[in-house]
């Protein structure tokens, strides 16, 4: 199982604001797909990238493919960059960097000073979940840096949505993931849709109609569309916001409003150090769901 903590010593928000997007890079068509979505991001923002390879190591060889680990790291890299010239992104400043050693720490040290770490989504599957933890899990559950997940089928859109797609939980993950998508919105001329998802009590009856329990359940979710979205809708009049109420988990109900959206933003959390457990179950399913960039934001609060 992999850990990938790393220090929590950051430079503040608005220095890294031009500094480049780190992206992880391994040879997978996923990486690759990550890639495009990063280079768009990047253009937007008029920052570089940083490309990452990892290598593990001596310790974990290689040579079944017989290939030195700078060799390997050439070959991604010239792949890379010959995609970001296919795709118009040439002229964007780019740095590659070989690292050695497991790749969600190096990733996650490699993005402490930048504004975005972009990894594929490639191996979020309940298996590398519970036996091995990938990749994306690791970063997603350790991550100081706002984090997009891009998924393996995304394509740039024909023209962009100006939506994003907010996951609404009234925790404080949560909020922090909410101020991310107030500013991000503002910024890009977006709108965005918050979504909270009411799950319903454990043995709920399927063929039993929600009223008169709906009533209450829409006062709880207006509650808690009022504490995580009012200051920020003051701050950001300009931001125009609906809300949804969906009922059951927030994974699928996130996915109902996907198709009109370019970004969804969600909180992760944490308290402990194992892979996996850090993340919450309904973050990692919204991960292995959405067909769009998923942006994880962490807790900002000192040892979250």
């Amino acid at each position: 199982m992999t850990t990938a903590s790393v220090p929590a010593e950051q430079p503040a928000p608005s220095a890294m604001a031009n500094r480049p997007i780190v992206v992880g890079l391994d040879g997978s068509p996923s990486a690759l797909i990550a890639l495009d979505w990063a280079a768009a991001e990047a253009r937007t923002r008029g920052c570089g990238l940083t490309l990452v390879f990892a290598h593990p190591g001596e310790s974990h060889s290689l040579a079944v493919l017989d290939v030195a680990p700078q060799e390997l790291a050439d070959d991604v890299f010239d792949e890379a960059l010959d995609r970001l010239a296919a795709g118009g992104y040439g002229d964007l400043q780019v740095r590659t960097a070989l690292r050695f050693g497991m790749a969600p720490r190096i990733l996650l040290r490699a993005s402490l000073r930048s504004p975005m770490l972009v990894v594929g989504r490639q191996g979020l599957g309940k298996l590398a979940e519970l036996v091995m933890g990938s990749t994306s899990l690791a970063c997603a559950t350790h991550t100081r840096v706002p984090l997009t997940v891009v998924p393996d089928a995304w394509k740039p859109p024909i023209r962009p949505r100006r939506c994003i797609l907010l996951g609404v939980d009234g925790s404080a993950p949560g909020d922090a993931a909410v101020e991310y998508a107030f500013s991000l919105a503002a910024d890009r001329g977006a709108r965005i849709v918050a979504v909270h998802a009411m799950e319903l009590p454990l043995g709920y009856p399927a063929d039993r109609p929600l009223r008169p329990d709906v009533a209450r359940y829409e006062e709880a979710a207006a509650r808690i569309f009022s504490d995580s979205l009012g200051s920020w809708r003051a701050k950001y009049p300009e931001v125009d916001v609906t809300t949804a109420v969906e009922y059951g988990h927030p994974a699928p109900a996130l996915a109902e409003y996907a198709a009109g959206a370019d970004l969804a933003v969600i909180g992760g959390r944490g308290h402990g150090r194992v892979t996996g457990m850090l993340l919450g179950s309904s973050a990692r399913s919204i991960l292995r769901r959405m067909p769009i960039p998923v942006t994880v934001i962490r807790d900002k609060r000192p040892g979250r």
